[in-house]
């Protein structure tokens, strides 16, 4: 059964809109993959007792896809340190899971309670 187009969504000028958009750009859905990445990571493979206590809360990434801000909490402190000698290992475990042509550099910025809003 045949439909009008124009009956079926309200406008009359189809091509101007693009249904098969996808909804968010593409260094979001990249940011939400490093995050899962990260996540699993920390969790499974890093074997530093200073990031057993880590919480990822959000992660940033650069239009150009070169750089990342990963946003996290943890009650331990010594946790910069951990992470400063984590970070290459967990710059190649990104590289190795996203398979894109550049991987983006991390950088680490700690937040209190999840309060990420004074960091953006």
């Amino acid at each position: 059964m045949a439909y009008d187009i124009q009956f079926l969504f309200g406008f009359s000028n189809f091509e101007k809109y693009n249904l098969n958009m996808k909804p968010f750009k593409r260094s979001e859905r990249v940011a939400r993959e490093i995050m899962k990445i990260l996540q699993e990571a920390i969790l499974l493979e890093v074997k530093d007792p200073r990031l057993s206590r880590l919480t990822i809360v959000r992660v940033d990434v650069s239009g150009d896809l070169r750089f990342a801000k990963v946003y996290y909490e943890s009650s331990v402190e010594d946790v910069e340190k951990g992470l400063e000698s984590a970070k290459g290992f967990l710059r190649s475990v990104v590289a190795r899971e996203l398979n894109i042509r550049f991987t983006p550099e991390l950088e680490f910025i700690r937040v209190e309670n999840g309060w990420i809003s004074q960091y953006l």
